[in-house]
């Protein structure tokens, strides 16, 4: 019988964050260790993507200009904010309802253009996004993808440290809690 290393593994299947897979799982990572969320959520089909010890329930979107493939130019960073039916581990059970679940979504933009010397476990190549659901709800409606361009200029937002992170999700996220 072999066993397999985990770091060995890691290494090979999850070390590049220019791949966008892994991107979004290290963009999840780092908005929970801001929040102060140290565990991985049960599943990865629930129906959002942290939940903060506040109670907020959060969507973590992430996006960059460099990416694992060979490129001519950077990027258009563009975020999903389609909305679904939520998904329960609890339950195993879909909702019936189609919409967005979370309570603020976190659009996490990685800044780098070179993917040479790209190094996305830096806070300092990050901005952060944060946006009440209902702010999207009321101003884009149905509206399935969402670029940077919108959430500036329609949604309002501006970009956020990740110093500012935590405090930003609280101060957005504290009148939007859905039970």
């Amino acid at each position: 019988m072999t066993t397999f290393n985990p770091q060995e593994f890691w290494q090979y299947a999850y070390s590049n964050f220019l791949d966008n897979r892994n991107r979004a799982a290290l963009g999840e990572y780092i908005v929970a260790k801001a929040v102060g969320v140290s565990r991985s959520p049960e599943s990865s089909w629930e129906s959002f993507d942290i939940l903060s010890p506040e109670g907020i329930k959060i969507e973590v979107k992430t996006a960059g200009y460099a990416q694992i493939w060979k490129q001519k130019k950077p990027s258009v960073p563009s975020y999903d904010i389609k909305q679904k039916s939520g998904w329960s581990g609890e339950t195993s059970v879909y909702d019936s309802i189609i919409t967005r679940q979370a309570d603020v979504y976190v659009f996490c933009l990685h800044h780098e253009k070179n993917p040479v010397i790209c190094n996305p476990l830096s806070s300092d190549t990050w901005s952060y996004n944060v946006v009440a659901t209902n702010d999207i709800e009321q101003k884009l409606g149905p509206q399935k993808s969402v670029r940077i361009s919108t959430i500036e200029n329609i949604l309002g937002c501006r970009p956020v440290s990740y110093d500012e992170l935590r405090s930003e999700i609280i101060e957005v996220g504290s009148g939007t809690i859905k039970e």
